[in-house]
């Protein structure tokens, strides 16, 4: 899998300006494996991969969860975990 990884970091970095901010595994993967860090960024679980593939987040938007919730990256590269607003009844 490392290999892999790599492989699509270096074809990554080919191609797009900016540097992956995470790498997203299946739940089931994750658990698996157990990296919380692989080449000196997050790993995260996505639900919505299937098994055995993974992801880099490189842009802005929604990219993994953790035991908070979902992993929301913004503009300037942070990461923060999005809860959702209490509905006003």
């Amino acid at each position: 899998m490392l290999d892999n990884i790599k492989a699509a970091w270096d074809s990554h970095a080919a191609e797009c300006s900016q540097a992956p901010k995470a790498i997203l595994f299946h739940p089931g993967n994750h658990a698996l494996i157990g990296w919380d860090e692989v080449l000196g960024v997050p790993v995260l679980p996505d639900k919505s991969l299937e098994p055995k593939r993974f992801k880099l987040v490189c842009g802005t938007g929604q990219g993994g969860f953790c035991a908070d919730g979902d992993v929301v990256w913004d503009e300037d590269g942070s990461a923060y975990v999005y809860v959702p607003s209490a509905e006003v009844a």
